[in-house]
């Protein structure tokens, strides 16, 4: 078991306070909840091994939230909220147990208006875009675990994804439109939101206030085909991959390259693609295929195989071979693959990415993932390489830094540590004011000292900077 703090007399008066409320201390139950998709990571699998919750609790509602709040805070019970589980840096993990509060519950739209939706924070995402494609549109963005992760989760924990070559990541202005928060109080209170202030609350991993709800813009629904292209080098794989995410006017949704020998730990989808070729996993509006195949000629490349969204033979959406799966699909060949997040240099994004190619072919093959960033466009990703020790991961962090990219540490489960949130004055403050008791995400936030988890996760990573204005 955890290290915990936790007067087992505090916990015994929670669960009274609970009533009907679901919970549980059953071990088995504390342990399958206490974990997300952490394990990827050989670091965090040491870091976090028996870090479980004392309580389980499971509201129902947002009253019920409310209820299971009120009384964490009465009896100083730190929490941690959790959605699906689908978290990759340990966002979902007690560290100081205390309370995992499964908020997959409190779950339902709550309004659309014309470009707009509104759910509850336990609304898985898929469902979101099932409600809503009837009318015509759908989510911007979102997860390749879209069916397993909730749309709180997602705003908490996540920061891009399926769409983010066209629209950006979830922190670009625009790209949330409101989020509600639940303070930890004995009285608790719903802070709404909007504007600049939304990024305050977005990947905190829950440390400054409970996400309730969220509303999000939405784009017109279009019918996408999946694309499996293959292309004879890497630097023609990657000169599509660039070229197709400036091409403003082509309508897509995922742009993903994975070099040779990639494409062959995909069993389901490496019949598609020749034997030492390069591949490109690819969502486009069927509108755009015209100019999507005229480009892929033009780069070498051939499609292997198209097929509408979630219809392919492989059995699941092709984004499910992408982003955060993409590392699952790879350790089922190898447990000891590893990667990094690095960003690309928008100014000098090709010639980045094709130096960064050039120089760690020995280390291992690349993996991209093209986005657009604060209005440029970027790649994120590194060479997967097979894990040694941490001393290897921090100078493969100090290489790739030298080559120019930014690095965010994605092997820690602590915000001073990542380096991809920002936590200034405003956060503490916002903090404070939410969490008067320091029962949130314990361990996680910068407002608190340097810890063994922090420092024994740390990388030399400069983490990331952003010019979108924050409130002050």
């Amino acid at each position: 078991m955890s290290v915990t703090t936790v007067d087992p007399g505090s916990l015994a008066r929670l669960a009274e306070d609970l009533g009907d409320i679901t919970h549980s201390s059953e071990p088995r139950l504390l342990r399958a909840k206490s974990r997300d998709r952490f394990a990827q990571s050989p670091i965090l699998r040491e870091v976090l091994r028996g870090k479980i919750a004392d309580i389980y609790i499971a509201p129902g509602s947002k009253a019920e939230l409310r209820t299971v709040v009120a009384a964490c805070a009465r009896h100083r019970i730190p929490i941690t909220v959790r959605g699906g589980g689908t978290a990759q840096f340990g966002q979902g993990v007690p560290l100081s147990g205390g309370a995992v509060v499964d908020v997959t519950g409190v779950t339902g739209i709550v309004a659309q208006r014309l470009g707009t939706v509104r759910a509850l924070c336990g609304t898985l995402v898929a469902d979101i875009d099932a409600a809503i494609r009837p009318t015509g549109w759908e989510l911007r963005m979102h997860p390749s675990t879209t069916r397993q992760a909730t749309i709180g989760g997602y705003l908490a924990g996540g920061h891009a994804g399926i769409g983010s070559c066209h629209w950006g990541i979830l922190r670009d202005r625009g790209n949330i439109t409101a989020i509600e928060v639940m303070t930890v109080e004995e009285e608790p209170r719903l802070v709404e939101l909007v504007g600049a202030d939304v990024n305050t609350v977005h990947h905190a991993y829950g440390a400054n206030g409970i996400i309730t709800e969220v509303e999000l813009p939405t784009a017109p629904a279009w019918t996408w085909q999946e694309l499996v292209i293959s292309f004879p080098d890497f630097a023609s794989a990657a000169r599509f991959s660039v070229e197709i995410c400036r091409s403003e006017g082509v309508l897509k949704k995922l742009v993903s390259l994975h070099a040779d020998p990639l494409p062959t730990y995909f069993p389901d989808l490496a019949g598609f693609v020749p034997p030492g070729h390069a591949m490109v996993l690819a969502m486009a509006a069927e509108q755009s295929m015209p100019d999507v195949e005229d480009l892929v000629r033009e780069c070498g490349g051939s499609i292997g195989y198209r097929c509408d969204e979630g219809a392919g033979v492989y059995d699941c959406p092709l984004y499910e071979f992408t982003w955060g799966h993409s590392m699952m699909h790879y350790q089922r060949l190898d447990r000891a693959f590893i990667g990094l997040l690095a960003m690309f240099p928008a100014d000098t994004l090709l010639e980045s990415i094709m130096a960064v190619h050039t120089e760690f072919a020995a280390v291992g093959p690349m993996h991209l993932e093209m986005k657009r960033f604060e209005g440029g466009l970027s790649a994120q990703g590194s060479p997967v390489f097979v894990f040694e020790s941490q001393e290897q991961v921090a100078e493969m962090t100090t290489r790739l830094q030298e080559a120019g990219l930014s690095i965010a540490n994605t092997h820690t489960p602590t915000l001073r540590a990542s380096g991809m949130k920002p936590w200034a004055e405003v956060e503490s403050r916002f903090k404070r004011m939410t969490d008067p008791h320091g029962l949130l995400a314990q361990g996680k936030s910068d407002d608190e000292k340097e810890d063994d988890i922090s420092a024994s996760t740390a990388l030399p990573n400069s983490g990331w900077s952003y010019r979108t204005a924050t409130p002050s």
